[in-house]
């Protein structure tokens, strides 16, 4: 028989502030943990189905308790989204990060305007320029 994680057989309210205080904290980890808990249950149930299929009775009754067991914890409660709490978190987010950009002067829009476009019209006047020889070269080579 495989070992399971023993339940905790404290009063409701405890539970649940233990439940809260892990919430709060804001540790994901502990449903991952439980699905990997309820999977090793499920491996075990069907590890000792097998196991009595060889011919022990009573060993299938514990067997059964304990898929159905596995099938109640496998069911994961989902909290609600609040969308709209999303959104505004969101938004104060990016003013707060808008906040810390350097935005340029007109001086310094005006230059890098400039530097921009003579960056273009040199880079098609050097593309113009190779089109232009390659077109000669290859009109020399079909005249042969």
């Amino acid at each position: 028989m495989a070992l399971t994680r023993k339940r905790n057989s404290g009063n409701k309210k405890e539970l649940e502030k233990r439940e809260l205080g892990k919430k709060e904290t804001g540790s994901r980890k502990a449903p991952v943990k439980n699905l990997a808990l309820v999977k090793d249950k499920k491996d075990a149930a069907k590890k000792d189905k097998k196991d009595a299929a060889k011919g022990d009775k009573k060993g299938l009754a514990l067997i059964k308790d304990k898929i159905s067991i596995a099938k109640k914890d496998s069911v994961v409660k989902k909290e609600k989204v609040n969308y709209i709490e999303q959104a505004r978190k969101f938004i104060r987010g990016a003013l707060n990060e808008l906040k810390k950009v350097h935005w340029p002067t007109r001086r310094e829009i005006i230059i890098y305007t400039a530097v921009v476009l003579v960056a273009v019209v040199a880079v098609g006047v050097m593309i113009w320029l190779f089109d232009s020889a390659l077109s000669f070269i290859l009109k020399r080579i079909l005249q042969r």
